[in-house]
């Protein structure tokens, strides 16, 4: 079941809502690639420029891309306005890109150009500013830890899942006072090449005059071989299936924490998967809350969260509050019997036509939001595949069919490697 997405997109909205077109550009010297996304009825204009390398591909220590980020835009500042910290920035780090987002206005191209362009130069920075710059990261990892006091037993749970602390399972808070700066400038060095970047110009711009500026500051650049994503090849055995007990003060509740590798069994990538995967994680979630929560006395809370690589390899994690009295077996045993039954009912036409309407409406939402529409592009372009706009990402929507739902469901429920943590609070 592949399903051919072509790389450049016309694709109309429902309920008359505008179009984006995604174009793809070909004189783009040594880039891995380069779009441009004209949107007329916004006077603004954006320039993002995706490094397709994260958090996954940290070397040791953990956190090296995230510490990198500030330091790139932070040179590219320096270089372009002549000083750093003259303005907000807009990057972010994820698991598998870097991301730089410049916004203007249309006659400002030629400075949003410079700033994504001088991201590829080696970060050059005070040493003074170095230093608190590190300090920074650090603050903001562990302010994260605080707002979100059980991500690390999200990644301890990998890590068993994995066998690692590397990769996927990366252990950044005991690497964070590691952070250095050769590793950073190593990192630049190695991700930060041509091959490895991608380029996307969206908003009140023309096709041409898109294609002429990415021509003019990055036609020099030239092409090489792009760092590798090891990290994909990484699969837990099939068979198993770990439970660790562990107790601390930093949690506000008992808590189980269940996470599952999916190995997708077509050779369909990110891409191919969108419609079947945001439907079906629409029904398994819905199932899974109604099953838990409404039908069910033995559960507080459940939260689920997936992450689908560019191969179809997927992890669900899931974070459940047991009611106080019920046991952390008993709640692991529900929940486990819960998801093997979740299809004994397949969904039918109806369920699975609102779980579609829900995306759609979401896609149509995004649309006229800049940070959504924004974000839509990213996401399957940090996997270094064509971008999606709403408009596409609503059409992939319609043309699912229901049985590929239903299949996307079997395999997300099929039996697979699981790793467990029974996480009782500390008084």
């Amino acid at each position: 079941m592949i399903r051919f997405i072509a790389a450049a997109f016309l694709t109309l909205f429902p309920l008359g809502a505008a179009a984006q077109e995604v174009i793809p550009l070909t004189d783009i010297g040594g880039l891995h690639s380069a779009y441009v996304v004209p949107r007329e009825q916004f006077n603004r204009l954006d320039v993002q420029l995706l490094v397709l390398s994260g958090s996954y591909d940290d070397p040791v220590p953990s956190g090296t891309a995230h510490f990198l980020e500030h330091l790139a835009a932070f040179s590219a500042d320096t270089y372009v306005l002549r000083q750093p910290r003259e303005r907000d920035l807009f990057a972010k780090t994820t698991q598998v890109a870097t991301i730089y987002t410049n916004s203007g206005t249309p006659n400002e191209i030629d400075r949003l150009m410079k700033l994504s362009r001088a991201l590829l130069d080696t970060p050059k920075l005070p040493e003074d500013f170095l230093k608190s710059e590190k300090k920074i990261v650090e603050r903001e990892t562990y302010l994260r830890e605080r707002q979100f006091p059980t991500r690390w037993l999200r990644r301890k749970a990998l890590e068993n899942l994995y066998g690692s602390t590397r990769g996927r399972a990366n252990d950044i808070i005991a690497d964070v006072p590691k952070l250095s700066l050769e590793s950073a400038l190593a990192f630049h060095a190695e991700h930060y090449v041509a091959s490895n970047i991608m380029i996307i110009i969206s908003g009140k711009i023309t096709p041409e005059l898109a294609a002429e500026k990415v021509k003019e500051y990055f036609g020099d650049t030239v092409k090489t071989t792009p760092p590798a994503k090891w990290w994909l090849d990484e699969k837990p055995d099939p068979k198993l299936n770990t439970v660790e007990a562990l107790s601390s003060n930093r949690l506000y509740d008992d808590t189980l924490v269940y996470t599952k590798f999916i190995e997708y069994p077509v050779e369909d990538t990110s891409i191919d998967l969108q419609g079947e995967f945001f439907i079906g994680v629409s029904i398994f979630e819905s199932r899974i809350r109604e099953q838990l929560i409404f039908n069910s006395a033995n559960f507080q809370s459940i939260s689920t969260s997936f992450y689908l690589a560019k191969n179809g390899d997927m992890e669900m994690t899931s974070f459940l509050v047991p009611m106080p009295g019920v046991s952390f077996d008993a709640a692991l045993a529900e929940f486990e019997t819960t998801i093997a039954g979740l299809l004994d009912t397949p969904p039918d036409h109806a369920e699975i036509e609102t779980a579609r309407k829900r995306n759609a409406a979401h896609a149509i939402s995004a649309a006229r939001r800049t940070d959504d529409f924004l974000a839509f592009l990213e996401n399957v372009g940090s996997d270094g595949l064509p971008p999606i706009s709403p408009g596409t990402f609503a059409q992939l929507i319609k043309d699912t069919s229901d049985a590929e739902v239903i299949d996307f469901l079997t395999s997300l429920i099929a039996p697979a490697a699981t790793s467990s943590i029974f996480a009782t609070k500390e008084d």
